[in-house]
């Protein structure tokens, strides 16, 4: 089952530094983990392999062990994906259920006071597959 931001971790996450993709070591388009570094500490998404859920935690100190890849897995570059995202804010994460009860994405909102971007990773055979999130027209 996925695990949720602790209640004491802090509600805004502030000054998006670096955000590190961590993919399987036979593939490096196999998304395997998402970690990003904020003022308040690290936050980390990482898939089970197990049954395509998503697990998230958040350590002030340090980047979160990896629970399910760990020997498996290599750093990849994330320029192209995250470039225009540094220094934002996160007032909003989401852990998504899907109609089956199965909690396999994760969404966050980074903002600054002019604009916002949502992303989503969605776990899908033992992957994260990453998302935009476009604003839809008013009802």
């Amino acid at each position: 089952m996925a695990h949720y931001l602790p209640s004491s971790g802090p509600s805004v996450l502030t000054d998006l530094a670096e955000v590190m993709h961590l993919a399987y070591t036979n593939d490096p388009s196999w998304l395997v983990s998402v970690q990003f570094r904020f003022d308040e500490g690290y936050l980390q998404v990482e898939i089970d392999p197990d049954d395509d859920t998503v697990e998230v935690s958040f350590d002030p100190r340090q980047r979160p062990p990896l629970r399910h890849w760990v020997s498996d897995s290599v750093p990849t570059p994330t320029d192209q994906h995250y470039a225009g995202l540094l220094g934002m804010t996160s007032d909003w994460r989401w852990v998504l259920r899907n109609q089956q009860g199965y909690e396999d994405a994760f969404q966050i909102e980074l903002s600054t006071p002019s604009s916002t971007t949502t992303l989503q990773y969605l776990a899908m055979a033992s992957r994260l597959h990453l998302r935009h999130v476009n604003d839809g027209p008013n009802p």
